[in-house]
């Protein structure tokens, strides 16, 4: 194939097509039209020899052959972005950055806020568009472009991630009675128990500990984010295991109370992880130092 005769903007439709998987949207992200989209797919088909996308309900799916040039593209497209950012100085003063940043609920309701403290006080025109990300979609969306940053407990990285670790936590029970005794692993058992999974079932990472233990509890609700649990816990004796630091934020806002697991509690990273294109970027570079920061100043209050 002769690259002189390929129109490289081509490419670059491609890439939001697979990023979108929707032609309005794409050209939303490209500033074009409609019709130019659906141009540009055409000539990719015939380029291709493949239909590259096909319809499935609303969404544009990519076939094998879409996912394979991809796969391919994906380095080469992010050199390309990540040297066309280097050209460009950052000033914290004047500059506008869009940082698309994927958090899990807990980190939204713990370390958003103090990011956007810093935001408001070093680079007053930056803007924030949060994305919910869960362990098992996040480097998904970083790879697909959605997100340039995501922080979240990260698992199975790419040999080539860009990832910095940014602490260890433990887990605490949360508890909206106000019973003086701290509970014991007897009764921790007995009571009935809320869990926050995505998975939508009824067992987590505590059931495997305890039935290590030859234990075993009772979950009776399970709930997909962990801001639904102040109403959910308010007024009743149900127990919820959720992060140590999200349990001091929860009870520092509402009349829950939180302490530690009355048996040894597994210790899990928290890590940021980052596409190459955005890894020598002024901007980026301030927005991990913040979120650095943001954690740690967070953690210590």
């Amino acid at each position: 194939m002769d690259l002189s005769r390929i129109d490289l903007n081509l490419l670059t439709v491609f890439a939001a097509l697979m990023q979108e998987r929707h032609v309005s949207r794409a050209a939303q992200r490209l500033h074009v039209g409609q019709p130019a989209v659906s141009y540009a797919l055409a000539r990719l088909r015939a380029l291709c020899s493949d239909a590259l996308f096909v319809r499935q309900g609303r969404s544009m799916e990519p076939t094998a052959r879409a996912l394979s040039l991809m796969e391919g593209l994906r380095p080469a497209l992010e050199q390309i972005e990540a040297t066309l950012r280097g050209q460009s100085g950052f000033d914290a003063g004047t500059a506008q950055p869009v940082f698309r940043i994927g958090l899990t609920d807990d980190m939204q309701m713990f370390i958003l806020p103090r990011l956007l403290r810093l935001l408001r006080e070093e680079v007053p025109h930056a803007r924030v568009i949060a994305s919910t990300v869960s362990h098992r979609d996040a480097m998904r969306q970083l790879q697909e472009g959605r997100i340039d940053t995501v922080v979240a407990y990260l698992q199975d990285l790419p040999a080539d991630a860009k990832v910095r670790q940014l602490g260890l936590t433990r887990y605490a029970v949360l508890r909206a009675d106000d019973a003086a005794q701290p509970l014991t692993l007897d009764e921790f058992c007995r009571r009935p128990h809320a869990l926050v999974t995505f998975a939508e079932d009824l067992r987590g990472f505590v059931d495997d500990a305890l039935e290590s233990l030859g234990r075993r509890r009772h979950v009776v609700v399970s709930i997909p984010q962990f801001g639904s649990l102040p109403a959910v816990l308010d007024g009743t004796d149900l127990l919820a295991t959720v992060p140590a630091y999200l349990a001091e934020a929860l009870c520092a806002r509402t009349r829950l109370r939180h302490q530690p697991l009355p048996f040894e509690s597994p210790e899990y990273p928290l890590s940021m992880c980052w596409r190459a294109a955005v890894d020598k970027d002024g901007a980026h570079l301030w927005l991990r130092d913040a979120l650095h920061r943001a954690w740690h100043g967070a953690a210590a209050t």
